[in-house]
């Protein structure tokens, strides 16, 4: 497996052409290749969409974390007050995902709707490079429980079945594995987003190229992906959260 972080142009806020300048660097660098998936992070999307607000029209941070996140819990429950948590686009994070940093005195909120803008920017670059088999994950940046420092996580996916199912398969010692299935999505974005950098790099995009088990669909399995609450293991952490803002 490669990948090849590739920069664009300074995109500004609070709102830029993300996708031509996108394209421009990938025709830059020899454009897309068939079996190839494009990661993409989610802040140019959001600048891409006007996902901005100024930091001084602002009142209260915490507000709006609350209003853009589908559930949360208060600052003050937080060790060291350092944080809103709260979950938003089936990810638990930190305030709603909202950013400041290379933000020119504006919050950058996470983008609208990053599934059906994965599936159209999918096609529109499937077309652009006449390819048959194309994936694209919009990717972010998460903290671990436990854990310091940041990993990449795919908010939205598309060209792709984002499972590799083990389940029903012998292991090395001929026992049917029963629940073990590999996250295709996450385990990309956390390699594109390491590749991308944190900080200054205005390295946006990252192409993944000559990927392992892959299986390429057109077909919508987002759902594939996404848990149930009531399926997951982890819902008592979290199962006191308030309700956000968000329907």
């Amino acid at each position: 497996m490669e990948i090849i972080a590739l920069s664009t142009r300074l995109l500004l806020p609070p709102q830029d052409d993300a996708l031509t300048a996108i394209t421009t660097a990938l025709d830059q660098a020899g454009g897309l290749h068939n079996g190839d998936i494009l990661a993409i992070t989610s802040k140019v999307v959001s600048l891409h969409q006007g996902r901005v607000i100024p930091i001084d029209q602002v009142p209260d941070k915490d507000q709006l974390i609350i209003n853009q996140a589908d559930s949360y819990l208060p600052r003050q429950l937080v060790p060291h007050n350092y944080a809103v948590l709260t979950i938003h686009n089936h990810l638990i994070a930190p305030s709603a995902g909202i950013d400041e940093s290379n933000a020119q005195e504006y919050y950058v909120l996470l983008p609208d709707n990053p599934e059906q803008l994965a599936k159209d920017w999918r096609q529109q670059l499937i077309r652009h490079y006449k390819l048959q088999q194309l994936g694209l994950i919009i990717t972010d940046s998460r903290s671990m429980p436990l854990r310091y420092g940041v990993v990449g996580v795919g908010l939205a996916f598309a060209g792709f079945q984002p499972l590799r199912d083990y389940r029903g398969q012998p292991d090395l010692f001929g026992r049917p594995m029963k629940i073990s299935q590999t996250n295709i999505v996450d385990s990309l974005a956390a390699a594109a987003v390491y590749a991308m950098g944190e900080c200054a790099e205005q390295t946006p995009i990252a192409i993944i190229r000559d990927i392992a088990g892959v299986q390429f669909t057109g077909r919508d399995c987002a759902n594939q992906l996404w848990l149930n609450t009531e399926d997951d293991i982890y819902q008592p952490l979290y199962q006191n959260f308030l309700p956000g803002g968000r329907s």
